[in-house]
């Protein structure tokens, strides 16, 4: 019910029904509240009293870590992030695949490009 009827063009039982009804949404809602504000005192849900995982839980404010002055490097994965490559490596494996791995054609020395160049840290 958006807007209250004209009262003057209802019956005495139709006002009568409009009363009720009206008491029984103001009932429902007060039971609500109620709920609500009994939730409201409750402690809040940490890992120690919930099942939520410890890396949910409350962090202690940290001041120790500077703050970071410009942009911040990529990470692993993105173009210009994770390790320099070693200048001088120990050794150096070039892998050439003699196959293509989804039609299995042969493939020569031509057909190949440089994918990546990697690190392996043994």
């Amino acid at each position: 019910m958006d807007r209250l009827p004209d009262l003057s063009s209802l019956s005495h039982e139709e006002k009568d029904a409009l009363i009720h009804a009206l008491w029984a949404q103001v009932q429902a809602l007060t039971a609500r509240v109620a709920e609500l504000e009994v939730r409201l005192g409750l402690p809040p849900k940490t890992p120690n009293n919930s099942s939520q995982p410890p890396s949910q839980g409350r962090k202690p404010n940290r001041d120790d870590k500077p703050a970071r002055t410009g942009p911040r490097q990529g990470s692993l994965g993105r173009k210009g992030g994770g390790r320099m490559l070693a200048e001088a490596p120990d050794e150096t494996v070039t892998a050439r695949p003699s196959r293509c791995a989804h039609c299995q054609a042969a493939l020569d020395a031509a057909d190949q490009r440089l994918a990546g160049r990697f690190d392996k840290v043994a």
